[in-house]
């Protein structure tokens, strides 16, 4: 009977193949390959890679792989190297202790049982002692004074004054009206102070308004109406913004306008309307933008 490497080197060469060909066809080296057909499977990878090599060679020259396989599983493992397991077994490396050893062993452990479960109990109990004990000595509660917070008359705090801030002359904006400096040196009448119309705690302006006479007005804090209607003598009505307060008034000569604590002027001759701008670089009078020229008369015919 022919080996495994012969066989397959027959039916290579009865096929006119090289070692090369079948090397690219099945990505087996040609030296494996060759190996193979010298039947130098010790050369091989390792057994398993040996039978694996051997299936793939003799798959694609059409022969049976599985017998090619078990011929070259027999020329690895021969039957003359397998152990011989005559004569008597060898003497384990330790010793399993007789079955009535481990019966005394278990009837020692069920005893010990008794004696864990008691200590488990007396710990549960003296824990339970413990966190009374514990609880006992943790003052009450003292209950709120609700009567005397009853009792005692409610207060209003005062709010707090304003700083007075420096009115600052700003830059005339090309975009917009023409604005006209307030002098802020003239005295300012006294008048009894009301509560703010719109308080913020964020503003940084506050303005005061009192008059003489009977003037209309109306202001805008940030661009919001706050204030609308007639004004009083010695009557206070006071307006406070973040960025920008606009006021309004119909009687310019009887207004008074008070800054940040600072007097601003007289805003115009009396029975004037004037629209005052209040920024954080100073107050501003907006001045009416200009008539349009009137329209040139049709030439006659």
């Amino acid at each position: 009977m022919s080996s495994v490497g012969e066989t397959l080197r027959r039916e290579r060469l009865r096929k006119d193949m090289s070692l090369e060909q079948i090397s690219r066809e099945t990505k087996i080296s040609a030296r494996l390959l060759e190996a193979i057909e010298n039947d130098h499977f010790e050369l091989l990878p390792g057994g398993v890679f040996a039978k694996s090599f051997v299936r793939q060679y003799a798959r694609f020259l059409g022969l049976d792989e599985e017998e090619l396989a078990g011929e070259v599983e027999k020329a690895i493992n021969p039957a003359g190297d397998l152990p011989s397991f005559t004569g008597a077994p060898p003497e384990p490396a330790f010793k399993v202790p007789k079955v009535t050893e481990w019966e005394g062993a278990g009837r020692s452990n069920s005893s010990v049982l008794p004696a864990l479960a008691l200590v488990v109990a007396v710990m549960l109990v003296c824990s339970a002692v413990y966190a009374w004990w514990q609880r006992s000595r943790r003052p009450a509660p003292a209950a709120p004074p609700v009567a005397a917070a009853q009792k005692a008359p409610a207060t209003v705090p005062k709010a707090a004054e304003p700083t007075p801030a420096p009115v600052m002359p700003a830059a005339n904006n090309p975009e917009t009206a023409p604005k006209t400096e307030v002098n802020t040196s003239a005295p300012a009448p006294e008048a009894v102070p009301a509560a703010v119309e719109s308080d913020n705690p964020a503003a940084t302006l506050r303005v005061s308004l009192t008059a003489d006479d009977d003037a209309w007005v109306q202001v805008w804090a940030d661009g919001k109406s706050v204030i609308t209607g007639l004004l009083k003598p010695n009557v206070v009505k006071t307006a406070a913004a973040v960025e920008t307060l606009r006021i309004r008034t119909g009687n310019a000569g009887s207004l008074q306008v008070t800054v940040n604590g600072t007097p601003a002027g007289s805003l115009g001759p009396k029975g004037q309307v004037r629209v005052v701008e209040v920024t954080r670089d100073g107050v501003h009078i907006l001045l009416p933008p200009p008539k349009p020229a009137p329209a040139p008369a049709p030439e006659p015919l």
